[in-house]
């Protein structure tokens, strides 16, 4: 397998011609077809369903998309990077827990405040983040402790509370005065807006919830916080998300916050990646990081802490 055969296929994928495919990559539509032969024979299956009426991918083909984007996203990002020769620019990868809250006003202090070139954000999951700093793609990077990195014994971490919540008349008898908390059954009995089954996120909240069992309501799934908290909000369902990116949702009576027998585990954002080479910038941008984090908990308290 190599990059010329997932880009042919991502493009495949976009454009569903060969001849479109052909036309964007500068190739003749023999060749693409070889390059996608070449990738199936790699792989040893079919990735595209020939028999289909229309284009379709197969569901081995539906998974090779998913990494072969991955791949054009960090290529670009790689070479975006390379050429940055006229600004000196610095990369802040950032998971979307840290970008809805604090991350905010860090890059308004930044914009007023650095002089020395420009700063880029990169909201991702710790997955794809993971690979930007494979590539050297991030100069400054806060992940989960899911993503199994060492914290920088330079940095700082927030602990963010997960909890459940949906729109009040999604569960209108169900959370009041005196009502008991929701259990897997009750939780499980409700439409639900969920990370796709690949994300490793999906786990402990299926966990919980027993998501096994009988399903006798939608599922609808989101691939990014920001996407899920918005499903949320236009009452797709009940989701288990950072109860601080909802917070103004909350107090102001749009979501309702779901008491639960089993209450999910929090989880950390924390600095693991300082670019030391450029040791200078990067332990003044973390400064003022900790700085506007610090200030941000200081205001909203009731569902994040500080752990410095």
């Amino acid at each position: 397998m190599n990059f010329k055969q997932l880009e042919a296929f991502y493009w495949l994928t976009k454009l569903q011609s060969f001849h479109l495919v052909a036309e964007q990559i500068g190739l003749t539509q023999p060749a693409v077809s070889a390059r996608i032969s070449g990738l199936e024979d790699e792989f040893g299956v079919k990735l595209i369903d020939r028999d289909a009426a229309g284009f379709r991918l197969t569901q081995p083909g539906e998974e090779v998309a998913d990494f072969a984007a991955r791949f054009m996203d960090l290529n670009e990002a790689l070479v975006s990077r390379l050429k940055q020769t006229r600004k000196r620019r610095f990369a802040i990868g950032m998971v979307g827990p840290a970008a809805l809250t604090w991350g905010t006003t860090l890059r308004a202090r930044l914009d007023e405040t650095l002089d020395t070139g420009i700063v880029d954000f990169h909201v991702a999951s710790n997955v794809q983040l993971r690979a930007q700093l494979n590539a050297g793609a991030l100069d400054l990077a806060f992940l989960t402790n899911e993503a199994g990195l060492e914290p920088h014994p330079g940095g700082f971490a927030m602990r963010y509370s997960v909890g459940w919540v949906a729109r009040p008349e999604l569960v209108q008898g169900l959370v009041s005065a005196g009502a008991p908390p929701l259990n897997a059954d009750t939780l499980r009995g409700l439409p639900l807006v969920l990370y796709p089954r690949s994300s490793p996120i999906y786990s402990p909240v299926a966990e919980v919830i027993e998501e096994t069992r009988r399903r006798p309501a939608a599922r609808h799934y989101g691939n990014s916080l920001s996407t899920l908290a918005e499903m949320v909000r236009l009452g797709y369902g009940a989701s288990a998300l950072p109860l601080a990116v909802l917070e103004a949702d909350i107090a102001e009576g749009r979501l309702v916050e779901l008491p639960t027998v089993t209450p999910l585990a929090p989880f950390e954002v924390r600095c693991v990646y300082l670019n030391t080479a450029r040791r200078t910038i990067s332990s003044e941008i973390l400064a003022a990081a900790r700085e506007v984090a610090h200030a941000w908990w200081t205001a909203h308290p009731r569902y994040v802490d500080f752990l410095g």
